[in-house]
């Protein structure tokens, strides 16, 4: 009997803990059409750790499991990421590499790779029965499949929200996406099945159900479906969201989601330039679009508006309309900016260069400039944007400095993930055997960060200690914080030994938020009780140490400003109601970050809650170190 591994890979952060949106339904579909005729045993790598470990803990764990096949769902923010892990799985055991997801197109050599046996273009059940059971499988039937949630196989607890899968298909052929193109007609779930879905997030009081269709109001049958819905969720018990073609709700629509329970929209506008609305074959009717996003509005459903930065026949005035036309019309409650992505198999990878796209030839594929937009102006068309709307569009990471304030730099600090423990902080008082380190960078969290404290004054011993660690995790984002640094600190001589392969995701992923390409996985952020700024550029932060019995009031952290951050280390008992009185004035001005877990768990309670699960151990006594 084989025993098959599904994996998915989420999209790198920088922050150990913040939560990924990994939910692996592709997998789930998988397992869900094999096990209802199929012999083998298929199994899904636990969400947690697909998501929250680093490149080696992933590794060992699959070694561990001793799979026959090993499947991917690859998109373009794991598809190096994928490559890797599959390399080394297969050089150790011989085992056979199944690649599918987005990623995959026939037009995309990126993703080929010596270690991988087999491909799976477009929907993946009948092929993936073909493979693990090397004979031709039965029809897989979308519309009669069975909910993942349901039968267990997917845990909605992990990122507070359950997928729905409702249809499959596209009607629309819009240049920049690919889900058009993935299959040749539509095909809508059940009726039944997605009444069972719903009863059971409400049974269960699911916070969010979010609804995959590409465009919700294609279902031929939405209103009536609507009107079960709420009969079902009439207390509002489970918030709904979708997305949608703003441009085609009316009043009977709108009040049909409100009862539903419906509390937002994706609602793609993507641009207001009538030659890109045509270049990307997605007319916009702009009164009917205003009128269905008040309507939403009228009814508290919140419209999270897109736009897309870089389009063919955009130009900088012509994007400067469209935040113009978000602002002047009121709906700037949820605006959300996008570089274009030329990503493989849409029309616009196709014919890039007819359309003079200059893009990064790396995932996730991020354009540069076009013939019409400028690098330069795109940069200040961001500017513009962030001012506009007050909003930072490539939010510098959050602040996590927290360590045993008894005891502080004499742990490394341990998480539990999946009743095991592996270490997000890896802390230097003194001088470890690089053996040693070689041992904690198999067991890193993802992300994770490496501490060294003021006792630690050997630039060089730093250097080593990041070659090991990143040398064994060459996928996995971190941090580096120097408590007090005394020796010259060179990020350029720490990069060169930091053996991340390039480019990261992150790399390109981030890259206009500068003006060029370069690192954008390693974090360095420098603690220090000095009152001048010095340390800054880049992935660069420089954090005032306020290591006092009391607290720091308005007056103080007025003076702090220009800093980055404030660590914050004190004995004082009254922490709670400091945190109280100061989060809103902290929160709009710089990062605030304490030497407890305890205090650094209310501090994110407060400020992060939804985006973070519970990460802080209160006391590092109490799991084992």
């Amino acid at each position: 009997m084989k025993k098959v591994l599904l994996v998915q890979l989420p999209i790198q952060k920088l922050n150990y803990g913040m939560k990924t949106g990994n939910i692996p339904m592709g997998a789930a579909s998988l397992k869900t059409a094999y096990d209802i005729n199929g012999k083998n045993i298929v199994t899904i790598l636990d969400e947690k750790i697909s998501s929250y470990l680093g490149d080696s803990a992933i590794i060992k764990t699959i070694l561990e499991s001793k799979p026959d096949i090993v499947g991917f769902t690859v998109f373009s923010w794991n598809l190096e990421r994928s490559k890797y892990i599959s390399k080394v799985i297969k050089k150790k055991t011989g085992v056979s590499v199944i690649f599918g997801g987005p990623e995959i197109t026939e037009d995309n050599n990126l993703s080929k790779s010596e270690y991988v046996d087999f491909y799976v273009y477009g929907e993946g059940e009948e092929k993936f029965c073909e493979i693990i059971d090397e004979k031709p499988a039965n029809k897989c039937l979308f519309e009669e499949s069975i909910d993942p949630y349901l039968t267990g196989i997917l845990d909605f607890k992990i990122n507070g929200t359950m997928l729905l899968e409702t249809m499959r298909g596209c009607p629309y052929t819009c240049g920049y996406c690919y889900y058009n193109k993935s299959r040749s007609k539509l095909s809508f779930r059940d009726e039944k099945r997605i009444i069972e879905s719903v009863k059971w997030a409400v049974e269960n009081k699911v916070e969010e159900l979010y609804l995959l269709d590409p465009s919700l109001n294609i279902r031929p049958d939405l209103k009536k479906l609507l009107k079960q819905i709420s009969l079902i969720n009439n207390k509002k018990i489970v918030g709904i969201n979708s997305e949608i073609r703003a441009d085609k709700i009316d009043s009977e629509d709108a009040n049909l989601f409100n009862k539903a329970g419906f509390t937002g929209f994706e609602t793609g506008l993507q641009t207001t330039n009538e030659i890109a609305l045509e270049i990307m074959k997605r007319k916009t009717d702009l009164k009917s679009f205003i009128k269905g996003i008040n309507l939403l509005k009228e009814r508290d459903i919140v419209p999270r508006i897109d736009l897309i930065l870089g389009l063919p026949g955009d130009n900088y005035e012509g994007f400067k309309n469209s935040i113009l036309f978000i602002n002047e019309n009121n709906m700037f409650e949820d605006v959300q900016v996008f570089p274009l992505s030329v990503l493989p198999g849409t029309d616009f990878r196709k014919n890039s260069e007819k359309l003079g796209l200059n893009f990064e030839k790396e995932p996730p594929y991020t354009v540069i400039s076009t013939p019409t937009f400028s690098r330069d102006e795109m940069l200040i068309a961001i500017d513009n944007t962030e001012n506009l709307f007050d909003m930072a569009l490539f939010p510098l990471p959050d602040l996590d400095l927290s360590l045993d304030s008894k005891k502080q730099f004499e742990n490394d600090v341990f998480v539990n993930i999946s009743d095991e423990k592996y270490v997000s902080k890896i802390v230097f008082n003194s001088k470890r055997e690089i053996q040693k380190i070689e041992e904690i960078a198999e067991n890193l969290t993802n992300p994770y960060q490496v501490i060294f404290s003021d006792k630690i004054k050997d630039f060089d011993y730093i250097l080593d200690v990041l070659n090991v660690v990143s040398l064994k995790n060459p996928y996995t984002p971190f941090e580096v914080i120097m408590f007090e640094p005394s020796y010259e600190l060179s990020t350029t001589e720490m990069l060169e030994n930091i053996m991340l392969k390039r480019p990261q995701f992150l790399d390109n992923d981030l890259r206009l938020q500068y003006n060029k390409s370069g690192n954008r996985s390693v974090l360095f952020t420098v603690v220090s009780q000095k009152s001048d700024v010095w340390f800054f550029g880049e992935m660069k932060r420089q954090v005032f140490w306020w290591n006092k019995n009391e607290l720091p009031n308005m007056n103080d952290l007025q003076k702090l400003d220009l800093f980055d951050a404030i660590y914050i280390e004190t004995n004082n008992n009254n922490i709670e109601n400091w945190i109280d009185d100061f989060v809103d004035y902290a929160e709009d001005n710089f990062f605030i970050s304490f030497s407890s877990f305890k205090d650094q768990k209310i501090w994110f309670k407060k400020t992060s809650e939804d985006y973070y699960f519970d990460v802080f151990p209160e006391d590092n006594e109490k799991i084992g170190l």
